[in-house]
């Protein structure tokens, strides 16, 4: 189906994307020790299970819109530093928000349209996750500081 070429092209970054997260949060469970081990594996590994379902999910998408699902992967980074892999994995996820956006805004056959809104939010929530984890989420001075007046005021 020619409509839908571009739209495919899209998924099929994204297919290849899921794949090289699959791979990397696989390898950064298997790269953790000490208590990161216990802190972060069962995140990665939920993390690698929900990608390569991803890749499942949007290659059969691109049979049904009438095109092949690729599977190339792409570069797997490596760390043995818990932070460095959190900001890997970070970039993994602000790159899947960029592809699954690019394919809303060309696809054209409006129910796989509803499925690239509802899965841009779910991505969106991975990166919120990483940030936190990473600390790069600030919270507002006005709310930290109205909260301890709160807290002083019923002393």
């Amino acid at each position: 189906m020619a409509e839908h070429d571009e739209l495919i092209s899209v998924l099929n970054e994204a297919v290849s994307l899921e794949y090289t997260a699959a791979i990397q949060y696989n390898q950064h469970s298997m790269l953790l020790t000490g208590r990161d081990k216990l802190l972060f594996e069962e995140i990665f590994q939920h993390h690698a299970k929900e990608s390569l379902h991803h890749a499942k999910m949007w290659g059969e998408r691109i049979v049904y819109l009438g095109g092949v699902p690729k599977a190339e992967i792409g570069t797997v980074e490596q760390s043995t530093d818990i932070t460095e892999m959190l900001e890997m994995d970070l970039a993994v996820e602000k790159k899947a928000v960029e592809i699954y956006s690019r394919a809303h805004k060309v696809c054209k056959h409006e129910p796989t349209r509803y499925m690239l809104e509802n899965h841009i939010l779910d991505e969106d929530k991975d990166v919120e996750e990483l940030q936190k984890l990473l600390g790069k989420v600030g919270i507002a001075q006005a709310a930290a500081s109205g909260a301890k007046k709160v807290a002083f005021a019923r002393r």
